[in-house]
């Protein structure tokens, strides 16, 4: 080992290397939304069955489910705030369904953040030297 911290030569290769462009094209805040709300397999579940059908009602939802009501609530309120589902009151009764974008925003999501990775890619000759700075930092 040459003395340095992890941090030290991270630190120098942040400064040292050029800046990636700019992801003007990218919402960060909303890609986060959106793979916040598929992170966990109970959500997953909750959009795989509303693909399923044309929609459930909560209750129907939480009989699918091995948990409290109040936790699949939260689950729901997740996928509402990405966009996902969305739901009709009907009294005390709430009706779930996937908005009619929701498999095109998440296969947008997944698109735009690839096509970001690949737009900031450094040339092939200079990708080697990257990795190695990588690989020194993990030693």
């Amino acid at each position: 080992m040459n003395g340095y911290s992890m941090r030290d030569r991270t630190a120098a290769r942040l400064r040292d290397e050029p800046a990636r462009p700019p992801a003007a094209a990218i919402d960060s805040e909303r890609l986060a939304r959106i793979f916040k709300a598929l992170s966990h397999p109970v959500r997953v579940e909750i959009v795989s069955s509303l693909a399923a059908c044309a929609g459930a009602f909560c209750g129907d939802i939480v009989r699918g489910l091995p948990l409290a009501q109040s936790t699949v609530s939260q689950h729901l309120a997740i996928l509402r705030e990405a966009g996902l589902i969305e739901a009709e009151e009907n009294g005390r009764c709430c009706h779930y369904r996937l908005t009619d974008g929701a498999r095109s925003l998440v296969e947008g999501a997944a698109a735009e953040l690839f096509a970001a990775a690949c737009c900031a890619e450094a040339p092939a000759e200079a990708s080697g030297t990257r990795m190695d700075a990588c690989r020194k930092d993990t030693e």
